[in-house]
């Protein structure tokens, strides 16, 4: 809504201003009356805005007068709303002229009957700099016999700091799969002393831009006054010149890459510079869309062996997506009358210490394992556990050993049967070999251990999501 003031001069009128310059008028005629109206429509630095006059006659009709209209610094008169100024610098004997940019002098030989009224309104602009409200506005209205009226106002301005807010949507993420088209959303907010902004966005490295919903796409690759072009760079580059107050809306189509090393592509970002101060930016990961379960996890079906022995448990896990997952955790829980002896390539850990490699022995039956480095599609690696069946373990099927691999955020699980055999074995096992210790020192290692996977496959988690 625009802001305005109005103010009104002529005989008997409340709170009016008015000077009458005339001679005594003889005895019996009825002298001059009109009263005059300006208005002054307030803006932004910068905005253009209207100057609305008229003129009421209270009195008998007369023939001919004169306008003039006069505007403070910080303000230039433009035009005129449904009418144009005529040539020349001088006041015409019929219509407007510009005199000076901040002055316009008018005249008509026109008839105003009694009780009529004529108006015009005049375009303006103000200046960028202004601070403040501009004053004084004066409208000053001569009628042929020398009856002269004027009034005065000021053009209110409204100062302020431009603000903007700009948030890539319509997520905080975007994916899809390779070579799929996708969209994200720029959603600008800015206040009234944003009268336009360019706009920058960046897609994630490998993504194509191919379009714009919200501002027209032009031809080249020069930042157009208003619409969008995609830039050498592949950059879209945008301008609007007057935005309504926020929210302001564009939808950017996009195109995945055909090949990727990793499902995280990176960053998209968009960078907005309001034209008269004010600048927000914003930016969201974009990601490779696909199957994450795209594993195939087997464990040992079963395992036999004497009590007192060792038996192996292998966990075997192949990679059949187009991406390597870091990070993978693998975790095993035997059952009573068995503990783990060890984990082939990997370190049980006896102290709190962050490695991309080893195990944690959370409990005599309970170990969880983390390796770091990617495992490449089509490549398949095993985890062998070895397990020691206890000396006094019964006969018989003594359980089910679960086993849980997770890869990529996701779980596999597997179980085997773990058997034992009438007798019982030495304690070298089957191949004479010394078996570790897995009594109290396995107790107190898991104690010591009781943070590290926690913290370290939570870390690497984080990490093969991020990849």
């Amino acid at each position: 809504m625009r802001t305005a003031v109005r103010t009104l001069a002529g005989v008997g009128l409340i709170g009016a201003t008015a000077l009458g310059l005339a001679a005594p008028a003889p005895a019996e005629e009825i002298p001059y009356d009109f009263s005059l109206s300006l208005i002054a429509f307030g803006g932004k630095p910068g905005d253009a805005t209207e100057i609305y006059t008229s003129i009421e006659n209270k009195g008998p009709h007369f023939a001919g007068r004169s306008l003039d209209l006069s505007v403070p610094d910080g303000v230039t008169i433009t035009g005129m709303v449904d009418d144009e100024f005529v040539d020349g610098t001088e006041r015409p004997d019929e219509g407007c002229a510009l005199v000076t940019p901040q002055r316009v002098e008018c005249h008509t030989n026109a008839v105003l009957e009694y009780a009529k009224g004529v108006d015009a309104t005049f375009t303006a602009a103000i200046d960028d700099d202004v601070t403040g409200n501009l004053s004084p506005v004066v409208l000053t209205v001569t009628s042929d016999d020398g009856v002269e009226k004027s009034t005065e106002t000021e053009l209110p301005v409204m100062t302020g700091e431009p603000d903007l807010t700009a948030a890539i949507g319509p997520d905080f993420t975007a994916s899809a799969p390779l070579g799929a088209a996708f969209d994200q959303t720029v959603k600008v907010y800015n206040n009234a002393f944003v009268p336009g902004f360019t706009l920058d966005f960046t897609p994630a490295p490998g993504v194509a831009v191919t379009g714009v919903t919200g501002l027209d796409l032009v031809d080249g690759t020069e930042r157009p006054d208003e619409g969008c072009v995609i830039a050498a760079t592949g950059r879209l580059e945008c301008h609007t010149p007057s935005p309504e107050m926020g929210p302001f809306e564009i939808t950017v189509h996009q195109r995945m890459p055909e090949h990727a090393e990793q499902s995280w592509l990176g960053d998209a970002s968009v960078h907005v510079v309001g034209d008269r101060g004010g600048q927000a930016s914003d930016a969201a990961a974009v990601y490779v869309a696909f199957d994450r379960r795209a594993m195939e996890v087997t464990a040992t079906p079963s395992v036999t062996g004497a009590a007192g022995e060792i038996v192996e448990i292998v966990l075997t896990a192949r990679n059949d997506g187009i991406f390597g997952p870091k990070g993978r955790i693998a975790a095993l829980t035997v059952p009573a009358g068995a503990t783990i002896a060890s984990v082939e390539g990997l370190e049980i850990l006896d102290e709190m210490t962050w490695v991309d490699d080893g195990c944690v022995l959370w409990t005599p039956q309970q170990v969880e394992c983390i390796r770091g480095a990617a495992l490449a599609p089509g490549d398949t690696e095993e985890w062998t556990f070895r397990v020691q069946l206890d000396t006094d373990a019964p006969a018989g099927e003594l359980g089910v050993a679960a086993l849980t691999y997770n890869a990529w955020g996701e779980d596999f699980e597997a179980e085997t049967v773990v058997t034992v055999t009438g007798g019982s074995g030495d304690e070298t096992g089957g191949d004479g070999e010394e078996l570790p210790n897995t009594g109290t020192d396995s107790t107190t290692v898991a104690v010591a251990a009781f943070g590290l996977l926690l913290a370290g496959a939570a870390a690497m988690a984080l990490r093969a999501r991020r990849s």
